[in-house]
């Protein structure tokens, strides 16, 4: 039983140290620091609120996936008074899973509430899955510890707080993960429909194709029909597209809202010229210096994962960090978060015994998970 797993519970009170401490730092602040755009009617915000203690883990994002959740995709009248020229159709870009989820517990805990519940639950399961593919990867001994420290290098990573915040992104890794672990083990029937249901969540999840087709290769000795388990992704991509054409005319509609926000894409690279065009500064949308080194980081660690990790891995790795360099480094951060193979690879490091390099992603991480959370709560724009 998973419960029994010493690993799981020292991951488990992991867990729960590093959100409530992010929880008090949320708190002060909320009452410390001036309001933020997402405070001031400036952005998109909803009436209806929860407690405190729960409302500061809901700013940005978290206001269209409980506006979708509340209303549907046809949402106009929310945001026709904002200052911001949000267009009908710039719901479609937050995919359907994580709202629909929220609409089916909101009447047991209320809507941020089940935001919540959901994120949390997801970021429990994938520290579990985490340490699961360790053990699958590299064996009981090597694998246990690296498990470990894979999931202590998830709840340090610097934009840890949108795990556990109102926001799709522990659902995505979570399903990631479990898609990952069901290629491995030859059931590809489910690993398609979880990368279904990762691509309904995030449109990352299309990338899972990548991973399932490799771990298929090297398995289709054992598994001739593996690779129909792409079909899964192209039926729930497949899915949304009527949606979206149904609703708005436009079976593209969450592809043209990502170009009007984050900017037509191009070739890779492309970010790091609007990041100069733009005007760096410490942080912000475009020309963020925070989500610029972040970029720089997760293309260093490139040839070190083409080096140790699964192939599989690595391309995955590499398409999920190149996508988002094609257009914008807005956001970068976050969207590197939900990228496991990372977890996996400084937890290969770590347990090879770096203790030094372990102290400095905790601290650095922590450092900025705390100033983040402060922020956030606070209405600012974090990622």
């Amino acid at each position: 039983m998973w419960a029994s797993d010493p690993v799981i519970r020292r991951l488990a009170l992991l867990f729960l140290i590093t959100r409530l401490v992010l929880l008090a730092i949320g708190l002060a602040g909320q009452a410390l620091l001036p309001p933020g755009k997402a405070l001031t009617g400036e952005n998109l915000r909803l009436e209806q609120r929860a407690p405190l203690p729960l409302d500061i883990w809901a700013r940005w994002d978290s206001e269209w996936y409980l506006l979708i959740a509340d209303r549907g995709y046809d949402a106009t009248d929310a945001f026709n008074h904002l200052p911001v020229g949000y267009l009908p159709e710039d719901t479609a870009g937050f995919f359907p899973l994580y709202p629909l989820l929220i609409r089916a517990l909101t009447p047991l805990v209320g809507a941020v509430g089940a935001g919540l519940l959901i994120s949390n639950i997801a970021l429990l399961a994938a520290l579990w899955l985490l340490l699961a593919v360790a053990r699958d990867l590299w064996g009981e001994t090597f694998g246990t510890r690296a498990g470990f420290y894979a999931g202590t290098a998830l709840l340090f990573f610097p934009f840890t707080l949108f795990h556990s915040a109102v926001y799709s992104e522990s659902l995505f890794l979570a399903l990631s993960l479990a898609t990952f672990l069901l290629a491995r083990k030859n059931r590809f029937d489910w690993a398609g429909l979880l990368a279904g249901l990762a691509t309904l969540t995030r449109p990352f999840g299309a990338l899972l194709a990548i991973l399932v087709l490799l771990e298929w290769w090297r398995q289709r000795h054992r598994s001739r029909w593996g690779w129909t388990a792409v079909g899964g992704i192209v039926l729930a991509l497949g899915l949304y597209m009527l949606f979206c054409y149904g609703l708005f005319g436009d079976a593209l509609a969450f592809v043209h809202r990502q170009a009007r926000w984050r900017g037509e894409m191009g070739l890779p690279g492309v970010a790091f010229v609007r990041w100069w065009q733009s005007g760096p500064t410490i942080h912000g949308a475009h020309g963020s210096v925070i989500e610029l080194v972040m970029a720089i980081l997760c293309l260093g660690s490139l040839p070190t994962a083409f080096r140790r990790l699964r192939p599989s891995l690595a391309w995955y790795l590499a398409a999920c960090v190149t996508v988002p360099l094609c257009s914008t480094l807005w956001s970068f951060g976050r969207i590197a978060s939900t990228f496991f193979p990372i977890y996996l690879l400084a937890a290969m490091v770590w347990a090879e015994d770096r203790p030094a390099m372990q102290r400095l992603w905790v601290t650095v991480g922590g450092v900025s998970a705390a100033a983040g959370m402060a922020f956030f709560a606070a209405g600012w724009w974090v990622g």
